[in-house]
């Protein structure tokens, strides 16, 4: 006698080529660099089956060998996108596995109805992208037989959008940090203090330099170096840049705040390792980096504390678009300030901001009346 197995509580036949979410979690930290021991006896790898046990991997080293230029590769992606892909994933591989389905193959309508789902918990549109690009990104690694249908996720993603935009609620971008914003944030600070020392370079580099918060926090003091035109930082890594050639950034001296004196202060505190570290709440310097979010945090509550118009709406990013504003209103050329904050030459990113620039300068109706 067949038993149906959705009546006898048991998992529901799998699409030939399935995976579990629990083999799908495994092979995503195996992605990333997680999971992977080589065997020096080159015995069979272990890996979790769907009831959390072991199951033998019957490739020996060549399955070994397969997962760790896996892993390789995909260490050559960004910390923050390996993680930001590895949490979107599993929590799609969890999602299905709530609903008695499989992860992958993905169904392109499970996959809309993760988008609903996601929408109705209240993520952003950003978020749900990302999950999107994520999945698909894996399928196409991990699953045969071309590309994963995204169309339909997509489509209620535009919708999204569109129903967010028509209600008021569309997302709202950082404001760009002005000149005189940013000597009003760094007059909130404590110059007496390490801390405030540290703060007021970390806003003026990243303003100056239109760097991206992890470039900033990067940057070690072997990095800097004073010349007689005023300070070059180098990035050496970076977003845009995939093959880590990195970036020279020139800086030149400022009326106020001026980079090039407060790096050379700087400098005189700490003479090797990160520039900008960890500082305790004795206000004592340590080894340690600085956090990218400490930047966020620093820039939010400096706007606050100067009460700065809709403060709550700047980040780090206020730093980067800012220094690229102010410089576009100065005059100089877009192409010339997109290279030195490390734009990608077919990013549109810089363009938005030049028309924000120009929209009071060369505005239709300016003087109509």
């Amino acid at each position: 006698m067949t038993t149906d197995s959705r009546s006898s509580g048991s998992v529901p036949p799998r699409h030939p080529g399935a995976v579990s979410a629990g083999q799908m979690r495994y092979d995503v930290a195996m992605d990333v660099g997680l999971v992977f021991t080589p065997s020096p006896s080159g015995s069979p790898s272990q890996a979790p089956d769907d009831q959390g046990q072991s199951a033998v991997d019957n490739n020996g080293y060549r399955g070994d060998l397969d997962r760790l230029i896996r892993a390789e590769m995909e260490a050559a992606h960004p910390p923050n996108t390996r993680r930001a892909y590895e949490r979107a994933v599993s929590e799609f591989a969890t999602w299905c596995e709530q609903r008695g389905e499989t992860a992958t193959p993905p169904d392109p309508m499970m996959l809309a109805g993760y988008v609903i789902s996601m929408r109705d918990a209240g993520y952003a549109p950003a978020t749900i992208s990302q999950h999107i690009g994520a999945i698909r990104t894996w399928h196409k690694r991990h699953v045969h037989g071309g590309s994963l249908d995204t169309y339909p996720a997509s489509l209620l993603l535009r919708k999204y959008r569109r129903d967010l935009a028509e209600a008021g609620k569309g997302q709202k971008q950082a404001i760009p940090v002005t000149p005189d914003a940013l000597r009003r944030m760094i007059a909130t600070l404590d110059v007496a203090t390490v801390t405030g020392q540290r703060d007021r370079l970390a806003l003026t580099l990243g303003f100056c330099g239109m760097l991206r918060r992890s470039e900033l926090v990067a940057l070690r003091a072997a990095d800097v170096t004073p010349t007689e035109d005023g300070v070059t930082l180098l990035v050496r890594t970076s977003k845009t840049d995939k093959e880590s050639q990195g970036r020279v950034v020139p800086i030149p001296p400022q009326r106020d705040p001026d980079p090039v004196t407060l790096t050379a202060e700087w400098l005189d505190v700490v003479r090797d390792g990160h520039l900008l570290r960890k500082i305790t709440r004795t206000d004592e310097l340590t080894d340690e980096p600085w956090r990218a979010g400490g930047v966020c945090d620093l820039v939010k509550r400096c706007a606050r504390e100067a009460s700065l118009p809709s403060w709550d709406r700047y980040s780090a990013h206020s730093l980067r678009a800012g220094g690229l504003t102010a410089s576009l209103r100065a005059g100089v050329p877009l192409g010339v300030a997109a290279r030195h904050g490390g734009w990608n030459p077919e990013s549109a990113v810089p363009a938005r901001y030049a028309r924000v620039a120009d929209q009071w300068r060369d505005n239709a109706m300016q003087g109509v009346l």
